[in-house]
């Protein structure tokens, strides 16, 4: 069995002062990094503005440098990746098989939402093939000038990943050969079927093709496993080449 829906506030309210005790992998220093979190929390609702790249070059100057971006962003993995249990959020392949890559993802992306570029409910963690697929689409109607991050009872037109259960939406198989392998995916509601129709087939036809070509395999893995190496250190032109790659590989299978 699954994680179960979230569907109250006070389920919301519950798991998020869960999270807050383990912010930091160091108690010491758990103070001065709810204190950095809300700043930028209310600099991002207050201004509407996308303070992402401002987590990750953070470097906390009373902290001896142990509260920095790097450091936040590691034990939110750890925490929402236990929640997921060690899965992509959208695929449900294993965290562990994606070179190391477990970017986070914003669920309503921060170019369209930056007032929730880092809201507790907005991030979850993603393989590497789901965040570069999805990367700026924007799903739902979710309005852009929303001041509070919604509900969720809001999200009737769209799966999401901290609000619904998965296996209430998405039915899947994995099959693995000597070979390769192969992913299947159902929806079973309209979140569900929404997800497989805007990413999941994508992602899936994707992999068959990658899996079939081993040079083009052993290319794919090489970037992800390098992204996760640098991650925070500034490789936008890595991560340009990244997504017309990926927009190649997709043009590619819609032929």
């Amino acid at each position: 069995m699954g994680p179960k829906s979230i569907t109250s506030k006070s389920e919301m309210r519950d798991q998020l002062s869960e999270y807050l005790q383990c912010a930091h992998s160091a108690k010491r220093h758990l103070g001065s990094t709810l204190g950095v979190l809300y700043d930028l929390w209310r600099k991002a609702r207050k201004e509407k503005r996308d303070v992402w790249d401002e987590l990750t070059k953070l470097k906390h100057p009373g902290s001896g440098n142990k509260v920095n971006g790097t450091a936040i962003k590691s034990a939110f993995r750890k925490y929402i990746s236990s929640h997921q249990q060690g899965r992509c959020c959208y695929c449900r392949q294993w965290l562990v098989s994606s070179g190391g890559a477990r970017p986070i993802e914003h669920i309503l992306p921060k170019a369209e939402y930056p007032q929730f570029s880092l809201d507790f409910w907005n991030l979850a963690v993603a393989c590497a093939d789901c965040n570069l697929a999805k990367l700026k689409d924007v799903w739902g109607s979710v309005r852009r000038d929303s001041f509070l991050y919604p509900g969720p009872v809001v999200f009737q037109d769209m799966f999401h990943p901290r609000f619904h259960a998965y296996n209430d939406h998405i039915r899947y198989v994995f099959v693995e050969t000597n070979t390769g392998g192969i992913a299947l995916y159902e929806g079973l509601t309209p979140q569900g079927k929404h997800l497989c129709l805007n990413l999941l087939k994508k992602i899936a036809t994707k992999r068959a093709l990658v899996e079939h070509n081993p040079e083009l395999k052993k290319s794919m893995s090489n970037i992800v496993s390098y992204q996760a190496r640098v991650e925070g250190i500034g490789s936008s032109r890595l991560a340009e080449f990244t997504e017309m790659l990926d927009d190649s590989l997709v043009n590619l299978l819609d032929r």
